[in-house]
């Protein structure tokens, strides 16, 4: 087992005494000015929260307009890359609907193709070809006159007994 060694004391006898006066008195002292410090708080608190009023108030006016430009930044942010966002949509939206109606159409077209409807050309075209042989019929008419021209009825007289009985 071993043994207990014995503290060591201070060569100088009283030093120690010394020391916790000292001690004593700065602790004491910090009590003090703490005690100062609240009464000085207390004296000035009113006059230190209009103070900090103040401030407050100069802080706040200086801060409010860069707050408010910075907000307004941001929202101009927000509000240009939503702009951008639907534009893209609508695009998106645009080619969408066109690619499905070139679809519809194709579809349209090749059904009415194997049903046998003529297109819108293929009836132009016959259009024309029926303008142009009316055009050769009504020259064929008019190139081919008549070599006999009918006779005109004259009016015939009326008889005797006709004219009598009315």
């Amino acid at each position: 087992m071993a043994t207990r060694r014995k503290s060591r004391k201070s060569a100088r006898p009283g030093t120690t005494l010394a020391y916790d006066t000292r001690l004593l008195n700065a602790v004491h002292q910090i009590y003090l000015a703490g005690l100062g410090a609240v009464s000085k708080a207390q004296e000035g608190t009113p006059k230190l929260l209009e103070q900090l009023i103040a401030e407050g108030a100069r802080v706040h006016a200086a801060n409010r307009g860069a707050a408010e430009k910075a907000l307004r930044d941001v929202l101009e942010g927000v509000q240009s890359t939503l702009n951008a966002r639907v534009s893209e949509a609508k695009g998106k939206a645009t080619d969408a609907f066109e690619n499905l109606e070139k679809i519809f159409q194709t579809r349209v077209h090749r059904a009415l193709t194997q049903l046998g409807v003529p297109s819108a050309e293929e009836i132009e075209k016959l259009s024309r070809r029926v303008d142009l042989l009316n055009g050769n019929i009504v020259k064929l008419a008019g190139a081919r006159k008549p070599a006999v021209k009918p006779r005109a009825h004259a009016p015939r007289k009326a008889s005797a007994a006709s004219a009598a009985a009315s």
